[in-house]
């Protein structure tokens, strides 16, 4: 977990098992959608909404973290990112792309990304 400056003040940001669900809740996704989902945010080929829900995924799993409740809603996150000073995306963005490629995390995605496929394509004997 770090600490970012959004939104006039210091808060938690933690992308870990919680923000993936908040992240996935709100879009209606499974895991492996979210894989796919990630891979697209990292190529720079996602929308600006899903940049900013996984910004605001990161927020929300930081303050329940915290033991702070989420006082915020994807859309303020939005604006605060209207006027995020330098770093303080990157700053989160490294902490997702880290989190995300913890072995644990990166294999359930990727175990959850095969299986569709798998179902997608068809077993092969």
């Amino acid at each position: 977990m770090i600490l970012v400056n959004i939104g006039g003040t210091q808060r938690p940001f933690k992308f870990g098992f919680n923000a993936i669900d908040i992240f996935c809740r709100e879009h209606k996704i499974g895991i492996a959608e979210f894989g796919e989902r990630f891979a697209q945010i990292g190529k720079g080929s996602a929308t600006i909404g899903e940049l900013r829900d996984i910004v605001y995924a990161g927020l929300a799993g930081g303050a329940l973290s915290s033991g702070e409740p989420i006082s915020f809603t994807c859309y303020q996150v939005g604006d605060w990112m209207d006027d995020l000073a330098d770093g303080e995306l990157s700053k989160m963005m490294e902490v997702i792309t880290q989190s995300v490629s913890v072995s644990g995390k990166k294999k359930a995605v990727e175990t959850a990304h095969s299986k569709t496929k798998e179902k997608a394509i068809g077993k092969r004997p």
